[in-house]
């Protein structure tokens, strides 16, 4: 515990620091052609919530108030061609030995911008294609992960080197391509890594098309009925397509279609089979006046179509009034149902979501 809170204080004196010396440093970028000192940042959201109903007794009743992401954010311009950025994130999924909020490293890499012409490397541990478009779509990460997210069928964040950029003016057309450990914000554990692709359309100025793609290697699994090692590879292909027409109103829909290579046993006797998965998000957001937003979502995921799989659809409805109490602050009063095929209850939670940023 001792290393983390002295990691902390070390962040957060060197961004005070920053702070204090920035007037001086804007005199010196200046003499030397830099583009701009240190920016530090953050933000913070979480929920007053209430289990009025839930599908595990245990949670029945259950109620707080929760933190579920808190960020501090770091960037800086070193020159005109490289920038970094660490940030460190706090969260209530992860705690230390003491049952406390704990803090791991969200961000840490290098961008060498314009490599060549309108496209950028970037090393270190970094967001992930499929999840970063479907985050830009939906708008609303406070409210709920999108739903490749949600469902940890990909990583935010995964430790790589990305190569993003345009094509021609990239008024139409944008990729991106990164190769990872697939560890998340973990070090690497074995010698197998994930491809990530994806293609930005821009048909018209307030329509967004995304298609990923990405593929992860695995260790063999032992097939017990053919006593063989096979492949265990893991293919996603995802897209999200979002209209947006300025700040009145927005709609959305994100998929994916998921095959995992000799991944379970389809019946007794049976050697390994695919799994195959699919899972489809809409969501939408109105305007209905100065600082007041109408929010609405549901999603469904079948981790496992084989039809003698049963009960392991799951679906999630969300609706929420935004309010933007200032600049910066919202408060988002709402209630998320979560189901499961075959199960007798829903966890129907009505929750009051702050976000601020700063």
């Amino acid at each position: 515990m001792n290393h983390v809170r002295l990691t902390v204080l070390v962040f957060l004196f060197t961004a005070l620091l920053a702070s204090t010396l920035s007037a001086q440093e804007k005199d010196d970028n200046a003499a030397v052609g830099a583009v701009g000192p240190l920016k530090f940042s953050g933000l913070m959201f979480g929920d007053v919530y209430y289990y009025m109903d839930a599908m595990d007794e245990d949670n029945e009743d259950m109620n707080g108030l929760q933190f579920r992401r808190i960020y501090i954010t770091t960037d800086y311009t070193i020159n005109e061609t490289f920038s970094t950025r660490f940030r460190l994130e706090a969260n209530d999924g992860v705690l230390n030995s003491s049952g406390k909020f704990g803090v791991l490293v969200k961000d840490a890499y290098l961008k060498w911008k314009n490599l060549f012409s309108g496209s950028d490397l970037i090393l270190g541990i970094s967001p992930t294609p499929s999840i970063s478009a479907a985050d830009a779509a939906w708008g609303y990460r406070a409210l709920e992960k999108t739903l490749l997210d949600k469902n940890k069928i990909v990583s935010s964040r995964d430790v790589g080197i990305d190569l993003k950029g345009k094509v021609g003016d990239g008024s139409l057309v944008k990729y991106w391509l990164k190769l990872g450990n697939n560890s998340g914000n973990s070090p690497e554990g074995n010698k197998f890594k994930r491809v990530y692709g994806m293609v930005q359309l821009n048909p018209a100025s307030n329509l967004n098309i995304y298609l990923s793609a990405d593929y992860a290697g695995m260790p063999e699994v032992s097939d017990s009925v053919t006593s063989t090692m096979k492949g265990n590879g893991a293919l996603v292909a995802s897209g999200v397509l979002h209209y947006k027409s300025g700040s009145d109103f927005s709609v959305g829909a994100e998929g994916f279609y998921k095959s995992h290579a000799n991944n379970f046993y389809a019946g007794a006797g049976e050697s390994l089979s695919d799994q195959s998965g699919f899972g489809l998000s809409v969501f939408t957001w109105i305007r209905l006046m100065d600082g007041v937003k109408l929010v609405g979502r549901y999603d469904t995921y079948d981790p496992n179509m084989d039809s003698g799989v049963e009960n392991d659809v799951r679906s999630l409805i969300l609706a929420a009034v935004d309010f933007t109490a200032a600049n910066n602050v919202n408060i988002m009063p709402g209630i998320e149902v979560l189901g499961r095929e075959g199960a007798d209850n829903s966890d129907v939670i009505p929750r009051v979501t702050f976000f601020w940023k700063f």
